[in-house]
């Protein structure tokens, strides 16, 4: 089996010394700029570092895409002129999903394209950190990763660009909790309740995430008018500590807007 990896950033060289740990398949590294610990890897197991795609890629049975997702339909697009015809294709990149499918499109008829998007944060996770994965033969393109030990979710009847889109839904909730959390740990901080707030979570560390939203969604349009006094109570406490917040804010304004239509 020999993979390319195209771009060897954090993501990149993660995924190639995990490969290359567990005794993987013959490996080619593309990356413009590579960092210094990339070279280290490369230098270790007597690999080139090549700059951009090129004869290297002639004979790969994979590549996996590991750069910034703003760029990577256009790099792909620059690689497939290099790219064997039937290569396996895996977009691990942070691209949108109607560019992963533009690239599902542009890869059509000359190999496989397996939209996979990685669900943490692989500077904690390592190679093992979970996948979620969409397209056509996405189980047996992923193959390799699950050997590396990475956890591969596959999603059934789903084609490129619908784990990016999932990912991003996820995110609405993931990021919007990681930014009212800072407002929420540092008010606890600076009314000295800080380690009494996990008392009033329990209720939902017990009954789980998605359990939680969805009782919490399903009961909104009935108790939105009571939801949206309480959220105006807990931004007058943040102004009266001088910390008035922005997304307190905003939340009350989604309940008001319920009230407004129901």
């Amino acid at each position: 089996m020999r993979t390319a990896i195209v771009g060897c950033g954090e993501v990149g060289t993660t995924y190639a010394r995990a490969l290359l740990e567990a005794g993987g398949p013959d490996l080619v590294l593309v990356d413009p700029a590579p960092r210094a610990v990339l070279a280290d890897l490369a230098a270790e197991h007597h690999l080139s570092v090549h700059a951009g795609p090129g004869p290297w890629l002639h004979d790969v049975d994979a590549a996996w895409l590991c750069v910034a997702g703003d760029i990577a339909h256009e790099v792909l697009a620059d690689a497939c002129g290099s790219l064997p015809e039937g290569v396996q294709v895996l977009d691990l990149t942070t691209a949108s999903p109607d560019d992963k499918r533009r690239s599902a499109a542009l890869l059509a008829g000359a190999g496989t394209y397996v939209d996979v998007v990685i669900m943490g944060a692989i500077a904690m996770g390592g190679a093992a950190t979970p996948l979620l994965a969409a397209g056509p033969d996405a189980a047996a393109a992923t193959a390799e990763l699950a050997a590396i030990g990475a956890p591969v979710q596959v999603l059934p009847e789903a084609g490129p660009g619908d784990a990016a889109a999932l990912k991003l839904l996820r995110s609405i909730l993931t990021k919007g909790i990681e930014a009212l959390g800072v407002d929420c740990l540092a008010a606890a901080e600076a009314l000295g309740v800080r380690e009494q707030l996990p008392v009033v979570l329990a209720d939902i560390d017990s009954g789980g995430l998605t359990p939680f939203v969805e009782a919490v969604v399903g009961t909104h349009p009935l108790h939105a008018e009571r939801r949206r006094h309480e959220v105006h109570r807990a931004g007058q406490q943040l102004a009266a500590l001088g910390r008035p917040s922005a997304l307190v804010d905003a939340v009350e304004a989604r309940f008001a807007a319920t009230v407004a239509t129901t």
